[in-house]
């Protein structure tokens, strides 16, 4: 077990009462090992137990996979990693940037890195980074930000793909210097580190920077350290989706207000912090690899299968022509016999399997155009929150300590600070309510039953002299994404067109599990059904003469692309019943 692991095991096992309201649990990337760790962060944890009464700050020095386990866990409050990590973790797991770091350079500050990719002096085989073909090249992780995927942009700009060009890719996992090492000893022909590794290696004695050559290196952008990539935004310290937005601002204030050469700055070798950078420049990072949340999995294509999967197109080719010849013959002896039979018969299977294509094709498209805009929804939303509302976050942050500054020297700026925070909170306001409309958060913070619940009453807040039910007798934990988008879209068009059109009184939303033995399955199988109900007292309607209006053919296409059942029930005077049946199966669902 590593110095991190045990630490979280250990924060884990304490009493509840004893660090209840107290305890501050700050995950660090333990790049350089959990020692180098503990000696550059503790400092700083130190400092903010000093500046927010009541609260102890701990630290855990953690390696990538250590810090996901911690999160999913629930055990951190706050992280302080890479600009990599960040944005992989912003996107699994719900991070927010609150500030940047200011990295102490040779006596400057600078907010940002990069990697340097190295071999040794004395190889006449490697000067550029075509010359890396063909050779073993050592990395920190897949997922280490500096420590490889700041190098793997640059090989990929430079033709060489290190997944299948380099005769051996190792990673080595952390701490950093190990690669270091291994190319000064010849066990691989190059590496890659983050900026300042080198460096800071040499003042330790450790190496001597004449026993490397740098590959690519970069000069001229007023960068201190050794490099041979672009440089990107220095660390982010963020908080955890469920730490308090009055805690993190606590911390903003007390890291932006870090007096100069406080002992955690020395400690850490940094300068101090700002206000949350933009990290675009990861983003594209990320976008030109296809890793991260712009994952290459999103955009598979039909050539891509083809490549990957060569060998059974092949198989599947040569099966169908075999299948195809032998058809020929017996439809040969077949017309012979009784060649109006055969042609009539032949002539309704093609049309019964045509339509059974036509119907499976439909459902497909209208499938994936759902799921196509869902993304977009989702991708929006991502957007406003990652861009406007962490800049509304910063405006909040610079505007509170403007307001508590300045009444000592102008109360007027003071006023102004504080109308500044209001049109700001009014902004996020708006910008979450954006955010809920395109792909509501609760959907993927705590699940279906919850949003809906969230759902029914946001109509019970705006209709009050309706009563509005919900019913949920099911289990929807494990439903999956299509499911949970699918009823929620359906109770959110149905409410919308009860509150436009129906003038009710009483509305009901149930939702309950059933089981059942599938007609289409062999042996038996044990099928599971989510059953939704959404009705209403109003006006009703003639279906016969309103048919496919009111949304309800795409309510309808939705369903049925998931093999559903939708079915509407109404009359004039007399209310509107919409039903919808969803199947899946006791392994995709879980026990209802």
């Amino acid at each position: 077990m590593s110095l991190g692991a045990f630490l979280l095991w250990l924060v884990a096992a304490l009493p509840v009462v004893a660090v209840a309201g107290q305890q501050v649990n700050v995950g660090v990337l333990a790049h350089r090992g959990a020692d180098a760790a503990i000696g550059m962060w503790t400092p700083t944890v130190n400092y903010l137990s000093e500046q927010l009464d009541g609260r102890e700050f701990q630290l855990l020095p953690l390696d990538l996979q250590e810090m996901r386990v911690a999160l999913e866990a629930g055990k951190l409050d706050f992280i302080v990693t890479n600009p990599g990590n960040y944005v992989e973790l912003e996107a699994g797991y719900g991070i927010t940037r609150i500030a940047t770091l200011m990295n102490m350079r040779q006596g400057r500050p600078s907010r940002r890195f990069g990697a340097v990719i190295f071999t040794r002096a004395d190889r006449d085989d490697i000067h550029t980074l075509a010359d890396l073909r063909g050779k073993v090249f050592a990395a920190v992780d897949e997922g280490a930000f500096g420590g490889f995927q700041m190098a793997w942009r640059e090989l990929e700009d430079a033709g060489i793909d290190p997944f299948s060009n380099f005769r051996d890719l190792r990673f080595s996992g952390f701490p950093q210097d190990k690669i270091v090492f291994d190319v000064r000893d010849g066990e691989v022909d190059a590496g890659t580190v983050r900026t300042d590794i080198l460096e800071g290696l040499a003042a330790q004695g450790g190496i001597d920077l004449a026993d490397y050559r740098i590959v690519n290196r970069q000069e001229g952008d007023d960068f201190p350290f050794l490099h041979s990539t672009r440089l990107y935004p220095e660390w982010a310290f963020a908080k955890a989706r469920p730490t308090s937005d009055g805690l993190a601002g606590e911390v903003v204030i007390a890291l932006l207000q870090m007096p100069d050469g406080h002992p955690a700055s020395k400690a850490g070798d940094y300068a101090g912090w700002t206000v949350p950078l933009s990290y675009q420049p990861v983003h594209d990072l990320f976008r030109q690899l296809e890793i991260g949340p712009y994952a290459r999995s999103a955009r598979f294509t039909l050539l891509d299968a083809v490549r990957r999967y060569w060998y059974w197109f092949v198989l599947m080719l040569a099966v169908v022509v075999l299948s195809v010849s032998f058809n020929i013959l017996v439809k040969r002896q077949v017309v012979r016999r009784t060649l109006e039979l055969t042609r009539e018969v032949a002539e309704r299977k093609l049309a019964e399997e045509e339509s059974r294509k036509l119907l499976h094709e439909n459902r497909f498209l209208v499938h994936k155009s759902l799921a196509v805009q869902e993304n977009e929804r989702r991708h929006l939303a991502r957007e406003l929150h990652d861009e406007l509302g962490q800049c509304i976050t910063a405006i909040q942050a610079d505007a509170s300590i403007i307001s508590e500054r300045a009444p000592a020297c102008d109360p007027h700026v003071a006023t102004s600070a504080s109308a500044i925070q209001e049109v700001a909170s009014h902004i996020y306001e708006v910008v979450h309510s954006m955010m809920q409309r395109l792909r509501p958060g609760m959907l993927d913070d705590l699940g279906l039953a919850d949003t809906l619940g969230e759902e029914v009453e946001a109509w019970r807040d705006r209709r009050p002299d309706t009563v509005y039910e919900l019913a949920i007798d099911a289990d929807l934990g494990d439903l999956g994404e299509d499911l949970n988008i699918t009823i929620y879209r359906v109770v959110q068009e149905c409410l919308t067109n009860i509150a436009k059109y129906a003038k009710a009184s009483h509305v009901t939303v149930s939702l309950t599990g059933a089981d059942g033995t599938g007609a289409g399955a062999s042996g038996g199988e044990r099928r599971h059904s989510v059953h939704l109900v959404i009705q209403d007292d109003g006006a009703g309607m003639d279906v016969t003469l309103y048919g496919p209006g009111l949304g309800l053919i795409g309510m309808r296409e939705r369903v049925e692309s998931l093999n559903g059942r939708f079915t509407t029930e109404s009359s004039p005077g007399q209310g509107t019943k919409i039903a919808v049946d969803l199947p899946l199966t006791l392994a995709e669902s879980g026990a209802l």
